[in-house]
């Protein structure tokens, strides 16, 4: 068990098998250790380890976008070594826009829930933006 205390957090038990690796790392982020928390349903928090200042909020998008997919390449799958669709976990970062919350459709990030392995992508797709507003 690890015990991290926090400002924002206060004091966080976390059980070793919680910890997500991203051994890409995360864009603007030097670290690479990561947990995920339960704010209200369906908001999460991606926090740091290392350092739990460093904290998103997550949600995972499909309830909100029905259409969003994209397709992983096969050297994104060997990182997360996946053998099933069904080990992965999708999850976009929000952002205040203009009088409400916004989602990162552009860079998501992808766990494999079993293995704790994560990584975010950055889409090529033109159908998605980096803040694309939710709507109530």
């Amino acid at each position: 068990m690890i015990i991290l205390k926090s400002e924002r957090f206060g004091e966080l038990n976390i059980d070793e098998n919680e910890i997500i690796y991203f051994p890409l790392g995360i864009p603007g982020v030097p670290f690479d250790r990561f947990i995920i928390k339960d704010l209200i349903e369906p908001v999460k928090w991606l926090i740091a380890i290392d350092d739990t200042d460093v904290a998103m909020l997550i949600i995972q998008p499909f309830k909100y976008f029905p259409d969003y997919g994209f397709e992983l390449s096969d050297e994104i799958v060997s990182v997360l070594d996946a053998k099933s669709e069904e080990e992965l976990e999708i999850y976009v970062s929000l952002l205040k826009y203009n009088d409400g919350v916004a989602a990162n459709l552009k860079s998501p990030f992808v766990i494999n829930k079993n293995k704790k392995i994560g990584v975010q992508i950055l889409l090529e797709d033109d159908r998605y933006s980096f803040k694309e507003p939710i709507k109530k």
